[in-house]
């Protein structure tokens, strides 16, 4: 099925190519459920992300400092993970749409994205031209942390590896159930998190702009992702794909919220000591 095309427009009737005679709404409406499904997972509600955007927690800036030093080793390959689904897909549509997601990663974006960013306290000359690894190793100059500092922590090895494997090695559907449903859908509800968090630490907007840019641009990045998961869940394994890759990465990101709030538990018992 042809990428934001209606198939009862393709077909001139109700039925889809494949012959199971389900209306096009059946498969975007197991898709939104999908989308609730990971809005409701731990991996968005973790206590580790309440503690972090309500402040309670002894050293906020500490706390974002440990983030800032571990999360990049995951962060920094997510053009690799990008590039690795389009080569996952096999309609030319559905890889010219995330060609577009690679090259807004880059740092290119259209006039009207700019105008609309200006609009919410982002300035062009902070985000144009610099591709999204880097604004978040200007995040972690911020903290003073140097470049390959926590790239080689276990933990964010296994997350990047695992990840990695899921896209590269999985099906097609389950590729975008990892990198669409179970990443890029949630990534603005996640960030809200650090968003706010933030406010409470003397940092720049220029330093922190990693967070509200992900939050405006990835709305576009979701919409995307949502239609080639609706052109992938017309069939069973379409949509088996999808769950299965959805909550491999959601899992997954849970696992590092875990670890994560482990290491500001343990230094709020050091602190409290």
């Amino acid at each position: 099925m042809p990428y934001f095309q209606d198939a009862a427009q393709k077909n001139g009737h109700s039925s889809f190519a494949n012959g199971t005679g389900r209306s096009p709404l059946a498969a975007a409406e197991y898709v939104e459920t999908l989308i609730a499904e990971a809005h409701a997972h731990r991996a968005v509600q973790h206590a580790y992300l309440k503690a972090l955007s309500s402040g309670a927690i002894p050293d906020p800036s500490r706390a974002m400092a440990d983030f800032a030093r571990l999360y990049y080793g995951y962060s920094a390959h997510f053009p690799r993970y990008l590039t690795a689904t389009i080569s996952r897909l096999d309609e030319p549509a559905h890889r010219a749409a995330l060609i577009q997601n690679l090259t807004e990663e880059s740092g290119h974006y259209h006039e009207d994205e700019l105008s609309e960013l200006e609009a919410s306290g982002i300035r062009r000359e902070w985000i144009v031209g610099v591709p999204h690894p880097e604004l978040f190793r200007r995040f972690r100059r911020a903290f003073d942390l140097h470049d390959d500092e926590g790239l080689h922590d276990v933990e964010v090895v296994c997350w990047r590896e695992m990840f990695y494997a899921v896209i590269a090695h999985g099906s097609p559907s389950e590729a975008i159930g990892a990198l669409g449903l179970g990443t890029e859908t949630i990534v603005s509800s996640v960030y809200r998190h650090f968003v706010e968090a933030l406010r409470r630490l003397s940092l720049s907007a220029e330093a922190t702009v990693f967070f509200p840019l992900h939050c405006d641009v990835d709305d576009a990045h979701q919409e995307s992702l949502k239609r080639i998961a609706i052109d992938l869940a017309h069939s069973a394994e379409g949509r088996d794909g999808l769950r299965r890759g959805m909550r491999k990465a959601l899992a997954l990101r849970a696992g590092f919220w875990d670890y994560l709030f482990e290491r500001m538990q343990a230094d709020a018992s050091r602190v409290a000591a």
